[in-house]
């Protein structure tokens, strides 16, 4: 056979002139990289999980509060958020817009709010109008024969009691949306309270209080004061009755109405209110402010100002307690510190201040004058919000998750939002940034879905490749053993491990791996089969080369293209599988901030607030979709087969 020379002959290797050019060639890593960029599906999946992991890595910067903190220094949202939550680019309601407004034909005599903020109620001379209160759709009226006076709510909103200009006192039935009973005060009330629980009630004029039992609707205790009415009501039990007039704050016994104690002031009452917990009594007069116990029915404190005081008020929270004291004193607010009696804020007002309350939390201080509404903050004094009524103000109060102001002026009922703050995705049942959640979820998902393929990845790939290199009996048991593991559903079978170890997100990892470990198991035993009885690693075995050193150094390597792929599709599924744990109370606990676990605590809030289980199962389908396209475009990428 002649040989043929791969050089022309006409080429003359040795001349000066002439170069030859080697080209190194591509690394296999570098080659299956630019394979993978030509692939979309890779593409998108490498940019959404790039932008998970940048998530991931900066949450605390990203989230705007803390995913376990309950939002006890910014309710001004509350709740009620959670309805509709705030979405900045489809525009947020700021301090000052109206969220809800109910116009009338008449100029609004009373209004009040019902006791879970559901409802508000508007009285119009002899009309008497129910509204939504989040939507301010009508959703019952009544006609009395005389002019409304005084209502109130029940606790549990299924009673309305309107006290009319003729003394009758009527009982409003909201199931059956009709009156249920007509009582009578005589002289008429200008005033109606409910005990907390419901089963009592009180009804007040100039100069008597009349108590009431509600289940058997009959008059139990006619209370005459001393001089004109200035403030009456229950404490947190319904078991004591506080009344002012003159110069004397009485606490009476409910039941009987008879007096029980009497707290002297040097000077005329100008006002009188207990705190929420009932164990102390606030009172003014002329220029001094009393604190009394209302357990041991002592004077805990007096303060003293440079002018008259009155509309005296709590600012507290139940969580906290008693924070500060408020009064008025002409067209300025002052505040102090209820424990210490320091002096912290003069909130000028800027016409005579009506009215003063603190929101829910204590975290803001509303002022009422005769037209102007102004919202401070309870901190550091800030002017947060002012807002003016063309009719006087008639009444101005405090939604019950702080997030608004109710107010009453002319023929209009208003519900004005009072503060600029915002959360993306609306507010948990907890009143939780369900912004931050889903943030810091991200940080939590990775991490399950990396810990566990990792770890069922290592048991996984040892067990198959010695299985498929021994070949023999330890095949048989090996692979057997994982035969019945995969016989089983992989979430049933993990939600039995789950229940034996116990409940937990540690626990929940083991158990998704275990369960994981028989798929690569047989991926590593297919690929140690396929590859062992290559030429080279023949070779190794002529050459006395040790068995695990040919395992690990020669036929792993050359397997571990579809296991790269297998581990990267199974991420997805490890995260599913983990959300689904957490969603049955199996995996994270609560307030983890885990979207699973975030599903799981929301679902019965499905119908009623959408957002709070849309924002936490699109992040968890985002995030395997872009493992589950990452994965595919692996597939292509590792076998060169697919680009001829």
């Amino acid at each position: 056979m002649q040989q043929t020379d791969s050089v022309p002959p006409n080429l003359d290797l040795a001349h000066p002139d002439i170069v030859v050019v080697s080209r190194p060639s591509k690394s296999l890593w570098r080659e299956t990289l630019e394979r993978l960029l030509r692939k979309p599906s890779a593409i998108v999946g490498l940019s959404i999980l790039s932008f998970l992991i940048v998530v991931a890595v900066f949450a605390p910067l990203i989230a705007t509060h803390d995913p376990l903190a309950v939002l006890l220094d910014t309710p001004e949202e509350g709740v009620v958020k959670r309805m509709s939550p705030c979405i900045h680019l489809l525009g947020c309601p700021t301090a000052g817009d109206e969220l809800v407004r109910v116009s009338m034909d008449a100029p609004i005599d009373v209004s009040a709010l019902s006791a879970t903020s559901a409802l508000m109620l508007t009285a119009s001379g002899t009309t008497v109008d129910i509204w939504n209160a989040d939507s301010g759709k009508p959703v019952a009226n009544f006609e009395l024969e005389n002019p409304v006076t005084a209502v109130s709510w029940s606790p549990n909103d299924q009673k309305i009691l309107a006290a009319t200009t003729n003394g009758d006192i009527v009982v409003w039935d909201m199931n059956t949306r009709s009156l249920n009973r007509t009582l009578e005060h005589e002289g008429g009330a200008t005033y109606i309270a409910w005990n907390a629980d419901g089963t009592r009630f009180l009804s007040a004029d100039d100069h008597t209080v009349r108590l009431w039992d509600a289940l058997s609707w009959n008059q139990v205790a006619a209370i005459d004061l001393d001089g004109e009415r200035i403030a009456s009501a229950w404490n947190t039990n319904g078991t004591l009755v506080m009344t002012a007039s003159g110069s004397t704050v009485k606490l009476w016994n409910a039941f009987t109405g008879t007096e029980v104690t009497t707290l002297e002031h040097d000077a005329p009452l100008t006002s009188a209110v207990f705190n929420k917990a009932s164990t102390s009594i606030l009172s003014t007069s002329s220029n001094t402010l009393h604190i009394w116990n209302a357990n041991s029915y002592t004077e805990d404190r007096v303060i003293e100002y440079d002018g008259d005081l009155s509309y005296g008020a709590w600012s507290e929270d139940l969580s906290r307690g008693v924070i500060r004291v408020m009064a008025t004193s002409g067209d300025t607010v002052v505040v102090w510190n209820a424990r210490t009696g320091d002096l912290l804020l003069e909130l000028p007002h800027g016409e005579p201040v009506v009215s003063v309350a603190s929101s829910p939390l204590a975290t803001r201080i509303m002022t009422q004058g005769e037209h102007q509404i102004r919202v401070w903050d309870a901190t550091n004094g800030e002017n947060i919000l002012t807002f003016d009524r063309d009719e006087p103000v008639t009444k101005a109060a405090w939604e019950s998750t702080g997030g608004a102001v109710l107010v009453t002026a002319g023929d209009q009922l208003s519900a004005v939002k009072t503060s600029d703050k915002q959360y993306l995705m609306g507010i948990d049942g907890n009143v939780r940034d369900q912004f931050s959640r889903v943030v810091y979820g991200a940080r939590l998902s990775l991490m399950v879905g990396i810990t566990t393929v990792t770890f069922a990845v290592i048991i996984g790939v040892f067990t198959g490749a010695v299985a498929g290199y021994l070949g023999g009996w330890p095949d048989n048991i090996i692979m057997r053993v994982m035969d019945v593991v995969l016989a089983f559903p992989s979430l049933i079978l993990a939600i039995a491990v789950v229940t034996v170890l116990g409940p937990g997100l540690i626990n929940a990892l083991l158990a998704i791996s275990i369960v994981s470990i028989p798929a690569y198991a047989r991926v590593a035993r297919s690929g140690v089969l396929a590859v062992k009885e290559e030429d080279y690693v023949m070779a190794d075995r002529v050459l006395g080369v040790a068995p695990v050193r040919i395992l690990f150094r020669r036929i792993l390597p050359n397997a571990l293209a579809p296991l790269i792929v297998q581990a990267t599709l199974g991420i997805g599924t490890a995260i599913l599988d983990a959300a689904a744990l957490s969603f049955l109370g199996l995996g994270a606990q609560p307030p983890t901030p885990e979207w699973g676990a975030m599903l799981g605590a929301e679902r019965n809030q499905i119908f009623t607030a959408p957002h709070l289980v849309f924002y936490p199962g699109i992040a968890i389908m985002i995030t395997v979709l872009a493992f589950n396209l990452l994965g595919d475009g692996l597939r292509d990428a590792l076998d060169p087969r697919l680009d001829r």
